[in-house]
């Protein structure tokens, strides 16, 4: 019954602290839902479009969940169950979710604007660069980290014996020895895919109900895995990344309802029954009597290999567990999403809590289902052959998916007495989704911040200087800017920090006025994008990408949070509730930047293109805890000096 008491405690503690919480965060921020939003005031039918709640929130969930929820629990059970558990229901609540709520909330605040922009705002323009460079360096890994992830899922074989079929079943594809299981998730992703501009025009142009669309939506779905069993896809994994980045370099640059919220608000179909289902197996499981034993990655598992093994397969206990479990406790690529595509989509300023908050509350409960499965399904032998195969002295490279997959196929076993194949099944579905909805909006987070540079450092060419559009409100005040997006590239508003902008843009022609031309190009940053991302992916060790995203992944967190104090701290407000968690993460990540640059040190050869984002990760750090310090510092001797004046 250990998993029942596991669920109920996780489903509690989640929704109900985090209910009580995040409605103390609303009061303390001065939450107002009457206020205008981007989306209402600058609507252009490309990056800023009103959209239903929980149209948002299906965009943004999908968006963030991503593969970090399950792949994280998957890797960082070895260090035990219980250390997982509680990582992820204290850090979602206190930590990922308020960082989430803060980014929105801020993002909105501030016009729809990055939180590259806040920082600038906040902190200053060179601030503001630092920061920019190091978002696109954790972008490309974000999106090689899921690259490689999804070409596996796509690609994945099981040995046909593992999956307990009949020797004459004619449902999967048969290869030697091996099932092509990956195969129909491929062409369920190929079916969403091309249907989902379809779905985009009903509900956006057509303002058919999101009810109607959410039928429609399922009905595609099942459509498409139903496909995917009789046609399923067979490609080469380097095939099926270079297929992927095709696609979003696409999706990248069209407007936002022809991929990027139509495909998610379609797959998130699939995120959601997939999410139920988990929990009614193993809710179905542990009344049967399914319970944490010596076959599955439990009592033996999490007691004999948990700590020590943990240290051998990841590295320390502190700050492994903390780090490899990204999304499922806390991600700063939330505050990307949040800032890039999900505030430009806002029609109320009470989505921020809704969306922001709710929102990683539900990706931590996915993580507590993900644990709850390999607690009783994941097999000992089979999950260390899988996930850690060098434990074994195994030469074969890590297959997480797979060990996902077996662990709900199992799961579904005990808990319905079907076959193992049809739960991994299922659960290869359920993860390939997460992975490419996270795929399209990452890189479009990165033609945005690309397109922010450029404007950053060649806003005073007449090319750049387009006009923009300037609402004198209560929500921004004058001066403020037009964010990133197809129709104009922000210009921060001028402070103390900033130096001012010219009064004429300088007259380009020839040459630099054809290249700056060519930069404006929203299918150039894209381009620019995907680059860097296949860089990544293509060099980068599998094990050893995870570890850097994951680093970089919660230090941007950080950084966010340690923005967010200042942010509130310059309006007069409490901001304990951002600092505290600041400080430890901000401890916990750069640590093991160092921990990993003295591994990447003693191969240089074969990390040098993680050993070089190690160094730059570093180094812009600190300089961004120096100029933070020096910020705080002087917003703290500000009100001092105020206060004595207001008395």
């Amino acid at each position: 019954m250990t998993v029942l008491l596991v669920m109920a405690v996780a489903i509690v503690f989640l929704f109900g602290a985090g209910r009580v919480y995040s409605g103390f965060l609303a009061r303390r921020l001065g939450e107002d839902a009457s206020r205008a939003t981007p989306a209402v005031l600058k609507e252009d039918g490309r990056d800023f479009v009103p959209t239903p709640t929980p149209v948002v929130f299906a965009h943004h969930f999908a968006s963030i969940a991503g593969a970090g929820p399950i792949i994280g629990p998957v890797i960082a059970i070895i260090y035990g169950w219980l250390p997982a558990l509680i990582w992820v229901l204290f850090g979602g609540v206190f930590i990922g979710a308020v960082h989430d709520y803060l980014a929105t909330y801020m993002a909105t605040r501030e016009g729809g604007t990055s939180v590259a922009t806040v920082v600038r705002r906040t902190i200053g323009k060179d601030a503001f660069i630092a920061i920019t460079i190091f978002l696109v360096v954790i972008l490309a890994l974000v999106c090689a980290a899921f690259l490689n992830a999804s070409a596996k899922a796509l690609t994945s074989m099981l040995p046909f014996a593992r999956l307990g079929l009949p020797a004459d079943q004619t449902v999967f594809r048969v290869e030697g020895d091996n099932v092509i299981i990956g195969g129909i998730a491929s062409m369920s992703v190929v079916c969403i895919t091309a249907v989902a501009p379809l779905i985009g025009y009903l509900y956006i142009k057509k303002q058919v109900s999101v009810w109607a669309c959410s039928v429609l939506a399922v009905l595609v779905c099942a459509a498409s895995i139903t496909v995917g069993v009789f046609f399923p896809i067979a490609l080469h994994p380097t095939a099926w990344k270079l297929l992927l980045s095709g696609y979003v370099l696409i999706a990248a640059g069209v407007p936002v309802w022809i991929f990027l919220q139509s495909r998610d608000f379609i797959n998130v179909h699939i995120l959601y029954v997939g999410m139920v289902l988990l929990l009614v197996m193993l809710v179905t499981a542990g009344f049967r009597g399914a319970d944490v034993t010596e076959l599955g990655a439990g009592a033996e598992a999490i007691s004999a290999v948990s700590i020590s093994e943990g240290a051998k397969a990841i590295g320390p206990f502190w700050p492994g567990v903390f780090i490899v479990i990204a999304c499922g406790a806390v991600s700063g690529f939330h505050s990307l999403c949040a800032g890039g595509t999900t505030c430009k989509q806002l029609n109320n300023e009470r989505a921020c809590r809704q969306i922001g908050y709710y929102g990683m509350i539900l990706e931590s409960f996915l993580a507590v289902c993900v644990i709850g499965v390999l607690m009783i399904g994941a097999v000992k032998v089979d999950y260390l052959s899988d996930v850690h195969p060098k434990l074994l002295g195994l030469a074969s490279s890590p297959n997480w998916v797979l060990g996902f997959a077996m662990a709900v196929g199992n799961t579904a076993r005990l808990a319905f007495g079907v076959s193992p194949a049809v739960g991994a099944l299922a659960g290869m579905v359920l993860l390939e989704g997460f992975l490419v909805t996270t795929l399209d909006t990452a890189i479009r987070l990165t033609r945005y911040l690309i397109e922010e540079i450029w404007r950053t450092l060649f806003g005073r060419y007449d090319v750049f200087a387009e006009p923009v559009a300037r609402a004198e409100t209560a929500e921004w005040g004058k001066g403020e800017d037009t964010p990133a997006g197809a129709g104009g590239i922000p210009v921060a508003v001028e402070t103390a920090d900033q130096e001012p902008a010219p009064p004429r843009p300088v007259a380009t022609a020839g040459v630099l006025r054809g290249v700056l031309t060519v930069m404006r190009l929203y299918w150039v940053n894209s381009a620019i994008a995907v680059g860097l991302m296949l860089a990544f992916a293509l060099t980068g060790g599998q094990t050893a990408l995870w570890k850097i995203f994951g680093t970089s992944n919660q230090l941007l967190a950080a950084m966010v949070l340690s923005v967010a104090s200042l942010w509130l701290l310059r309006q007069g407000r409490s901001f304990w509730f951002a600092l505290v968690p600041a400080v430890l993460m901000m401890v916990t990540t750069v640590t093991n930047l160092f921990l990993m640059l003295r591994t990447f040190l003693k191969t240089p050869g074969e990390n040098a293109t993680l050993l070089a984002a190690d160094v730059v990760i570093l180094l812009i750090t600190a300089y961004l805890l120096v100029a933070g310090i020096r910020q705080a510092c002087r917003l703290v001797a500000a009100r001092r000096a105020d206060a004595p004046a207001a008395g």
